[in-house]
């Protein structure tokens, strides 16, 4: 199959030039067909992606998240496969295919919300604030390891809660929530793992509702992440669904995989092997380590 590297040009910048020789010498020595697409402020990534919604290719966003993201839901329902290369602020979805050596082309469960699509992991409530916070998740003067971190910081002062309506196999829970978690994949935040056990072939969500709470006892959950610990949190309600509705009287913003949507309803539910991807670590270290002029 054909590779179709899509470079998200405002996540490499000037490093554009390095990326795209690093794609063709790689594509050379393994003797792969491929094109080179980039989306700019008058092509978009959306545009590229249609381009080929009649071929049956394997797309390599080369980005973050957010790049997969918007990638994802213009190719659902074609015969096209997903692929990446990790050059974003989080690379959540990557760390979580590295934990499980995930090789070659698989089928994975795909998640709906309303109209929209993703595969790793989305959040509401304090959680997408940070993930949304584009000044400082974007900032080009702050090193790419601690934006997530300050941006934490800064809404761990604002912090307030959300009040959300969630129901879920017959069920209804109204709270005022420090955050929802929606898991498929285990990582978000640039390497917080919130998901310790979830999967993205096992046909269900993981959901972690977490109630109000002291800042005291949220800056501990937060840390807590980094290890998983917030499992054992009283504050924490985990629960295994296909399928759930998040409601608020308030508009609310959700933040999934790198990418901020807003509404006051959200209508979740899971495809079971609903997309292909492919995980190749050897192409991955190759345009990486060609990039960072390791060869």
């Amino acid at each position: 199959m054909k590779y179709v590297f899509l470079i998200n040009s405002f996540s490499v910048k000037e490093r554009f030039p390095i990326i795209c020789e690093a794609i063709e010498k790689v594509c050379e020595e393994e003797k792969i067909p491929y094109t080179i697409e980039v989306n700019s402020e008058k092509v978009s990534t959306e545009e590229i992606v249609k381009k080929y919604k009649k071929q049956k290719v394997i797309f390599m966003p080369v980005g973050g998240d957010g790049t997969l993201n918007r990638v994802l839901n213009e190719m659902v329902g074609t015969k096209n496969v997903l692929g990446y290369i990790p050059f974003g602020t989080g690379n959540d979805f990557h760390r979580y295919n590295e934990e499980i050596h995930r090789k070659g082309k698989e089928k994975i469960d795909l998640i709906k919300m309303n109209d929209r699509y993703f595969i790793n992991v989305a959040c509401f409530g304090i959680d997408a604030d940070i993930g949304n916070e584009s000044d400082i998740i974007h900032h080009q003067w702050i090193p790419k390891k601690q934006r997530y971190n300050m941006s934490i910081l800064y809404h761990f002062l604002k912090y307030h809660t959300r009040k959300m309506k969630v129901s879920y196999d017959g069920e209804t829970v109204e709270d005022d929530y420090t955050t929802v978690v929606l898991c498929n994949g285990r990582y978000y935040g640039g390497g917080y793992k919130v998901g310790s056990m979830s999967s993205d072939t096992d046909g269900v969500l993981d959901v972690y509702l977490v109630s109000k709470m002291s800042k005291l006892h949220m800056a501990s959950l937060i840390l807590g992440m980094k290890n998983a610990k917030h499992e054992k949190s009283p504050k924490v309600k985990k629960i295994h669904t296909k399928k759930l509705r998040i409601e608020s009287e308030k508009m609310i913003s959700c933040n999934m995989d790198g990418e901020a949507y807003t509404a006051k309803v959200f209508d979740i539910e899971l495809i079971p092997k609903g997309v292909e991807i492919y995980h190749d670590s050897k192409i991955i270290q190759k345009v990486l380590q060609y990039k960072s002029g390791g060869r």
